[in-house]
């Protein structure tokens, strides 16, 4: 991952995860103390988004950066870029929602590190392109020890959307069947479009990796989610089981 200032190697305090085409899957990138990482349509970006296979024009070749400072994941737009006589770009500001919060626009040349551990920037073109940031707040452990990511036993409080996805997800595996209900199966069973139930899954699993749960080591976030889930005790393994859903 390109980085546009010295990258300084040191603990890694969470991820941020990117899309190349709207609605394709999420890949993920470590953040780390020092890490200065531009974002947007440019080659100079290390995260980059709306050039290939989808190309958005209308997204900035430079819309700011993530910040790793203090311990803390920080968002800093770009400032507004000089007037053009050939173009007519529409300067749209990055939007940035912190999980259970409300969105706030930047303006132009500001920084701001939301006070959540779980947040989404988000930038406007013909489409919108989302980066979803999990930042530790907690202590991290050093580069190189065991268990950099370790599991621990903690209360896992998800709001009641996602419990909802999430067992809809495992009612299969529950059944006995060997594989999660699909994204579209579980569209169906709540009334909710594929995206959505994508993007509910997608924040179960943000904070499965935020709490540092283990997860399978298997590409299927669905498959990941469900497995975590069950191992961990937030839902039972059948239906004729127990599992405590509130804590693990």
């Amino acid at each position: 991952m390109a980085l546009t200032m010295d990258h300084v190697q040191g603990v890694v305090r969470g991820r941020v995860s990117r899309r190349t085409m709207p609605d394709g899957d999420r890949s993920e990138f470590p953040l780390s103390d020092g890490d200065v990482v531009a974002i947007g349509r440019g080659a100079e970006c290390g995260i980059r988004f709306g050039h290939a296979p989808v190309q958005d024009r209308e997204v900035p070749r430079h819309c700011g950066w993530l910040v790793v400072a203090n311990g803390r994941i920080l968002v800093h737009a770009a400032d507004r870029p000089a007037p053009s006589s050939n173009t007519a770009h529409v300067r749209r500001p990055l939007i940035v929602t912190p999980d259970r919060g409300s969105p706030r626009a930047l303006a132009d040349g500001e920084v701001w590190g939301p006070d959540a551990e779980i947040f989404t920037v988000s930038i406007t073109g013909a489409h919108v392109w989302e980066l979803d940031v999990v930042n530790f707040r907690d202590r991290a452990p050093e580069p190189g020890l065991p268990g950099d990511l370790p599991t621990v036993t903690q209360r896992v409080d998800l709001p009641d959307d996602l419990w909802t996805v999430l067992r809809a997800y495992a009612l299969p595996v529950q059944r006995g069947e060997r594989y999660p209900a699909t994204h579209e199966q579980v569209a169906r069973t709540v009334h909710w479009t594929k995206t959505t139930v994508r993007r509910r899954l997608e924040r179960i699993y943000d904070e499965f990796y935020l709490r540092r749960m283990e997860l399978p080591d298997v590409l299927d976030m669905r498959i990941q989610v469900v497995e975590a889930a069950m191992s961990h005790g937030l839902i039972p393994r059948d239906l004729g089981g127990h599992g405590d859903a509130a804590s693990s």
